[in-house]
């Protein structure tokens, strides 16, 4: 899911700021982001379409290529101890802070301690101690310590980075790009605060790009880093992220010329655009998968035979091929879909037809006590994209139809549908998590007790299979041992997977560079404009 604890405000800018404003409009690369950015702060964010702008406004020890694959960043290098437990990382020499300040390894070592630091209240910590399990990581993350010293990333001097961890982590280096583990600028952050990331007065950044307007409900504007080691390589002045929550709009602003890069297209539309300008509409692939979830904390989705009967009376391919005709390819799994040489389970259903498994959801619906006399009443919180809408909607008729449940949907803006999720308000959560690489982990992993309290599910088989699969040595074992786990998640029908959801943008032909990443990753600095 992406996340959201720290609301912007209402932040205005300070009069008299000293930059410039974009000559001329080829000097700037539009980009649509949605609805508005969910956190500018580096440590805090989990909203994807934020991290856009973080990957461009900070660089991580690697960073990532118009493809998505791992290169290297602010390290130039790195070697991996025989045992794949001790990556060392070289940063480059010279490299500087926006404001011209040394950048050195501390400031990576100062970013992941705040990040695990409980007083941050940031959700990204799971990924050092579940995703890849960090030394000292947990500990620190649950406020058992705050002795540094007890950490397994360290700075052994101004220019190395070394991450220790308990159990070798073939996916490690995906994360250590900058929406993962952005470096702190210490000074700054002791100055100013969480602040300091969203006032483009000061915000410090070390990446190709530094922040120099936030307009709340508006746009974030970016402008060319002079700082940047690569500097000489990035080709596009300005980048301006624009709030675009009604995707219609967006299209509009589109073929006017006022957005280069859509973040979405709408649905209704597609196949028309696709015949009026193929060239110009980019549908791929993606780590993002749709589930709904159900409240564990709320007496009727206590009982595991509701919730499964809930999950199979939707019909995965009507929904997806029919009703939100969105490209997204429907699925039974949780982790699949994306590394193919994983080979993850589906719910136990899935080799039934469709008919069989409303035939099975009737007899649960009623063997959990609910029927024409007494109908389940819910609802689904979703947010207010127009996929969203019509998935619920779908849902909710579905339901309907098959078992007479009374569902409404409560379409919500990201910030409000993120709160909500940890409010525990929702009977039904329309969720979704975008992996941040093509393979089983990095969903799993997320699932774990620890990681995501808001899914208030406790099972220590589950944990036991995640720790078996964290130390098998090569990747068959782990994909096996990662398959059990699944197993163990879908059997609980915790939620009900559904989709998996391709990216869809619309591309001006004056673009040039944009590429199919899987994992979303397709940061300004690798693209121009022509």
């Amino acid at each position: 899911m992406r996340h959201l604890v720290q609301s912007l405000g209402s932040l205005v800018l300070a009069a008299g700021l000293a930059f410039a404003a974009p000559a001329l409009a080829d000097d700037v690369l539009d980009r649509g982001v949605g609805s508005e950015w969910a956190s500018l702060d580096p440590q805090v964010n989990f909203d994807a379409a934020a991290g856009w702008i973080q990957s461009d406004a900070y660089e991580g020890l690697v960073t990532y290529n118009g493809k998505g694959e791992v290169i290297p960043g602010a390290a130039e290098s790195w070697e991996v101890s025989d045992d794949g437990k001790t990556y060392t990382f070289h940063l480059r020499e010279g490299l500087k802070w926006s404001n011209g300040d040394p950048l050195v390894a501390q400031d990576f070592v100062n970013s992941a301690l705040r990040t695990l630091n409980p007083e941050t209240a940031s959700e990204k910590g799971y990924y050092f101690y579940s995703v890849i399990q960090v030394k000292g990581a947990k500990a620190l993350a649950d406020g058992e310590t705050k002795d540094p010293a007890t950490f397994g990333i360290t700075a052994p001097d101004p220019l190395t980075v070394v991450v220790e961890m308990l159990n070798p982590a073939p996916h490690m280096l995906d994360l250590m790009g900058a929406f993962h583990m952005a470096p702190l600028h210490s000074p700054s952050f002791a100055a100013n605060g969480a602040a300091g990331f969203i006032d483009p007065a000061k915000v410090v950044s070390n990446g190709a790009y530094v922040i120099k307007e936030v307009v709340p409900q508006s746009h974030v504007l970016l402008e060319r880093n002079p700082n940047y080691w690569d500097a000489a390589n990035v080709h596009i002045p300005f980048v301006k992220y624009h709030v675009t929550e009604d995707v219609a709009t967006e299209l509009k602003r589109f073929r006017a010329g006022e957005i280069d890069i859509t973040y979405d297209i709408p649905l209704n539309q597609i196949e028309a655009l696709k015949a009026e300008m193929p060239d110009q509409v980019h549908i791929s692939p993606s780590t993002e998968v749709v589930y709904y979830d159900f409240n564990l904390t709320k007496e009727p989705f206590k009982n595991p035979d509701l919730r499964r009967a809930l999950s199979l009376a939707i019909d995965r391919e009507v929904l997806e091929g029919k009703i939100v005709k969105g490209e997204a390819i429907p699925t039974f799994s949780f982790a699949g879909g994306f590394d193919p040489t994983y080979k993850g389970p589906q719910i136990a259903e899935a080799s039934l037809t469709q008919p069989e498994r409303e035939a099975l959801a009737k007899e649960l619906y009623a063997k959990a006590g609910y029927g024409p006399d007494n109908p389940l009443k819910i609802n689904i919180v979703s947010i207010s994209s127009e996929d969203s809408i019509r998935r619920a909607q779908g849902v909710a008729l579905m339901w309907k139809k098959v078992l007479g449940v009374e569902a409404v949907n409560d379409a919500q803006e990201r910030k409000a549908w993120l709160d909500s999720f940890y409010a525990g308000t929702w009977d039904v959560f329309a969720d979704d998590l975008v992996g941040d690489f093509a393979g089983a982990e990095t969903f799993l992993a997320y699932l774990r007790p620890s990681a995501e309290a808001g899914y208030n599910w406790v099972k220590p088989e589950y944990d036991a299979a995640m720790d078996k699969a964290a130390q098998m040595p090569d990747k068959a074992s782990r994909n096996a041992a990662l398959a059990e786990a699944e197993k163990l998640l879908l059997d609980d029908y915790i939620f009900a997977p559904l989709a998996i959801i391709p990216t869809r943008h619309l591309i001006s032909p004056q673009v040039k560079g944009f590429e199919s990443s899987v994992a979303g990753y397709n940061n300004s600095q690798f693209l121009t404009l022509e």
